[in-house]
């Protein structure tokens, strides 16, 4: 399995992207079976998965977008942890990781996005290479409020964020109200300022 293992490791060292990584992965057998054997390794010990059945559903997902930063981050840890465990060599790349941990410090609690199909990936090409670290974070937070905008407030969310991307392009939030005084459901309103059409989230206390 020569070729499978030079696979994994361009992709863990930044030479091979995810979307030709994801080609191999859904159609080489030898990759799945490689994969497929369990890693009894620290981090994995209280779980009972193999890295193959975990990435599928990263990476096959029908409801994310699988390239984005989130999505490789994962692929490459997980990876990264194979290797490690194997004891077989790469040489360490930080991109996915860092890229990561950027989107961590930008965005605030009532965002928390991982599938933003694409947007904080424009953010982290147009942002100035000279900036030290702090003004980074407050470039990207700056940059982040050009995308997900609101009326007046942002939205605060009974469960996890789901701010509505429509074509690539974050609605507006308008508003927030409860269904009724003694009804678990509330309604997000948001809207597209081109078209003036409505989309209402709903969540459940």
């Amino acid at each position: 399995m020569k070729h499978e293992i030079e696979v994994i490791v361009d992709y863990v060292e930044g030479k091979l992207n995810i979307t030709d990584f994801r080609e191999e992965f859904l159609n080489n057998h030898k990759l799945k079976q490689l994969l497929a054997n369990k890693v009894i390794a620290a981090c994995y010990k209280n779980y009972n998965y193999n890295i193959y059945d975990y990435l599928y559903r990263q990476l096959n997902s029908k409801t994310n977008h699988w390239n984005n930063i989130y999505s490789r981050y994962v692929v490459w840890f997980n990876l990264k942890t194979f290797l490690s465990y194997n004891n077989i060599p790469f040489k360490d790349y930080t991109k996915y990781d860092e890229d990561y941990a950027f989107l961590l410090d930008i965005q605030p609690s009532w965002l928390d996005m991982i599938d933003d199909q694409g947007i904080f990936d424009k953010i982290i090409a147009e942002m100035p290479k000279d900036l030290s670290k702090t003004k980074r974070i407050q470039w990207g937070k700056n940059k982040l409020k050009e995308f997900f905008k609101y009326d007046k407030t942002y939205p605060r969310w009974i469960q996890d964020p789901e701010w509505p991307i429509v074509d690539g392009k974050p609605l507006v939030f308008a508003r927030q109200e409860r269904a009724g005084k003694d009804d678990e459901r509330t309604y997000y309103y948001f809207y597209d300022p081109e078209t003036g059409s409505q989309t209402i989230i709903t969540q459940f206390y």
